[in-house]
């Protein structure tokens, strides 16, 4: 599907073969379970690649620290390949699929 680059996994690869969808978070508000469905896409502006599964998350803010720690994780698998992340971006977009929030990719590899 993609081509690997001096021997390295494009970040679609990684995160494709991670499945951040299998995150969900959940919250209860006076005995009521209340979530939405965030989709965790991810482009470098000429491609993208849709989550079509999602995840339950209790608020943006959740979403947010759930990509963020899908992010670290697949940062973990492969360190040497940070170069890789420059220009792709997590989309982080909501059941209408308006996007909700977005994560540069490369600004996340940098420490």
């Amino acid at each position: 599907m993609t081509a690997l680059n001096n021997g390295k996994r494009r970040p679609d690869e990684v995160l494709i073969k991670a499945d951040i969808s299998a995150r969900s978070s959940d919250m209860s508000v006076r005995g009521l379970s209340v979530t939405a469905r965030y989709y965790f896409n991810l482009t470098n502006g000429d491609t993208m690649i849709r989550d079509e599964e999602g995840i339950e998350a209790s608020s943006i803010q959740a979403a947010v620290m759930s990509a963020m720690e899908a992010v670290e994780e697949l940062r973990a698998l492969d360190p040497s390949n940070s170069d890789e992340w420059h220009s792709w971006r997590l989309e982080i977009v909501d059941a209408t699929g308006q996007a909700v929030q977005t994560i540069p990719l490369d600004v996340l590899s940098a420490h």
